[in-house]
């Protein structure tokens, strides 16, 4: 093995050189000073420079790429365009998600996109009027403070239908239908009178939905505990 040769004095003394100069040259380049944001509706403008990092970082060295993809981790965004410009700007632009109703989990209102995705917006009209609340801990702890992709899309899709039902669509006396989701009911709607529709998976969901309607329309006074449809082939209530 050759000898392992240590630097000599003069060798450190160009290294400490060479970083100096390497500052010295940083120290000289400009400086990211502002930062522009494209049109948004879940997020504020400075909600998203503060998320880029960008601003006060060297022009040079500044990776767009980083920006990028520290906006895509907040849940609100669905994909951005981050350019960085001379002399000392940079521009972002965001493709937000699409709210197709509100998710309650944890006592937190969230909106939530078809994905399943839970974000908040700073637009109280930013979603439509859907709700459903979602009793399951594993979506609260998901959720946390921030949000993310904590909900089966099949899900958010059935939910979604079901918030669609109107007060006395189903009978006379469901005045206020409420969407839950259930860890072991599945898909829920508490008609506001005392009873119940579990109507478990969303799958054949407008078979079950049929069913139900079926099952109310023939006892439209019958007191009820609740009508179970998971099944489309047996419908169970109670009491009988």
């Amino acid at each position: 093995m050759p000898p392992i040769r240590r630097p000599t004095g003069w060798t450190a003394l160009a290294a400490i050189c060479a970083i100096g100069v390497l500052a010295t040259a940083l120290s000289g380049t400009p400086r990211i000073a502002s930062v522009s944001v494209g049109p948004t509706k879940h997020l504020s403008g400075a909600a998203v420079i503060a998320a880029t990092g960008l601003v006060g970082r060297p022009v040079f060295i500044t990776s767009a790429a980083d920006a990028r993809a520290a906006l895509l981790r907040l849940p609100a965004v669905r994909d951005a365009q981050v350019r960085i410009g001379l002399p000392d700007a940079a521009h972002v632009d965001l493709v937000e998600r699409d709210a197709v109703g509100r998710w309650v989990t944890g006592g937190l209102e969230w909106y939530v996109d078809a994905d399943g995705v839970l974000f908040g917006s700073v637009d109280a009209e930013g979603a439509p009027p859907l709700r459903a609340i979602d009793d399951r801990g594993a979506t609260k702890t998901c959720a946390g403070t921030a949000g993310g992709r904590c909900v089966d899309p099949a899900v958010v899709a059935g939910a979604v239908r079901l918030a669609r039902i109107g007060p006395g669509e189903l009978r006379a006396d469901a005045t206020k239908p409420e969407v839950h989701v259930d860890a072991v009911q599945g898909l829920v709607v508490r008609s506001g009178a005392g009873w119940e529709i579990r109507f478990g998976s969303p799958d054949d969901l407008e078979q079950k939905l049929a069913n139900a309607k079926r099952v109310l329309s023939d006892n439209p006074t019958r007191r009820l505990d609740y009508v179970d449809v998971r099944s489309p082939d047996r419908i169970v209530f109670s009491p009988q």
